[in-house]
C-alpha cells in the first residue's frame, strides 16, 4: 500500500471470474498463434506457457478497483457477439484497405482529409477502447483522442469516416455489451484540411 504524507491508501478489490480469465487467455493465445505463424508443438507450447505467465503476472493488477464502479469489462461482454464483431471488423479492414489502395494508386490521388469529432455513448471504458482501436485498425482512419464520450479521428477521405458519422461502427461495439442499441453517435463535426490552415 503506497504511503502519502503518512497516510496509507488502500485499494478495494474486484472479483475476476474464471469466464473473464479464460476469455483473456483465449485472445492472448490467439494473438500468439497469429503473430508467431508457427503451428508446431514447440511454438504452441511456448504460446501456452506465455499466456500462463502473463495471467499470473497480471493477476494482482486485474483485481484492483481503480475507480468507483470499475469492474472487469469482459464480465459485461456478450460472448455470442464477439466473433460476429471480429469477422465484421476484418471485413471492414479489407474494404477500407482496398479503398485506400485505390485512392493512393489513382493518378490524381483524390483524398479529402478531415478531422472528425463526435460523441459516442459507450456503455463503459472498455467499449470506448474497443471503438478507438477498431477505428485505428481500419485503414484510412486514426483515433487521435478520446476524452470521455468525445472522439477525435483523422480520416483520409469521406468513405473512411462514413461508418463513424452514421453510427455503424459505434453501434456494433455497443452491441458487444447490450442487447438494445439506440442512437449512439451525436454532435458530429467534420473539419476539412483547408479549414485547419
Amino acid at each position: 500500500m503506497p504511503s502519502v504524507e503518512g497516510h496509507t491508501k488502500s485499494y478495494s478489490e474486484r472479483k475476476l471470474s474464471w469466464r473473464s480469465v479464460l476469455l483473456q487467455s483465449f485472445f492472448l493465445f490467439l494473438l500468439w498463434i497469429i503473430l508467431s505463424g508457427h503451428y508446431d508443438l514447440f511454438h504452441i507450447s511456448l504460446g501456452l506457457l506465455s499466456v500462463i505467465i502473463i495471467q499470473i503476472l497480471n493477476s494482482k493488477i486485474n483485481r484492483v478497483k481503480f475507480f468507483k464502479g470499475d469492474i472487469p469489462e469482459m464480465e459485461r461482454v456478450r460472448f455470442g457477439r464477439v466473433f460476429t464483431y471480429i469477422f465484421w471488423l476484418l471485413w471492414q479492414i479489407i474494404v477500407s484497405a482496398l479503398q485506400v489502395a485505390y485512392v493512393v494508386l489513382h493518378p490524381r490521388m483524390p483524398i479529402n482529409p478531415a478531422i472528425v469529432r463526435f460523441k459516442a455513448k459507450m456503455p463503459n471504458v472498455g467499449a470506448a477502447v474497443i471503438l478507438g482501436n477498431s477505428i485505428t485498425l481500419t485503414p484510412g482512419t486514426v483515433t487521435i483522442l478520446i476524452e470521455g464520450d468525445r472522439f477525435t479521428v483523422h480520416a483520409l477521405m469521406d468513405e473512411s469516416h462514413a461508418g463513424l458519422t452514421d453510427g455503424t461502427m459505434p453501434r456494433k461495439v455497443v452491441k458487444l455489451f447490450r442487447k438494445s442499441v439506440g442512437d449512439v453517435v451525436s454532435d458530429v463535426h467534420i473539419i476539412r484540411s483547408d479549414n485547419l490552415l
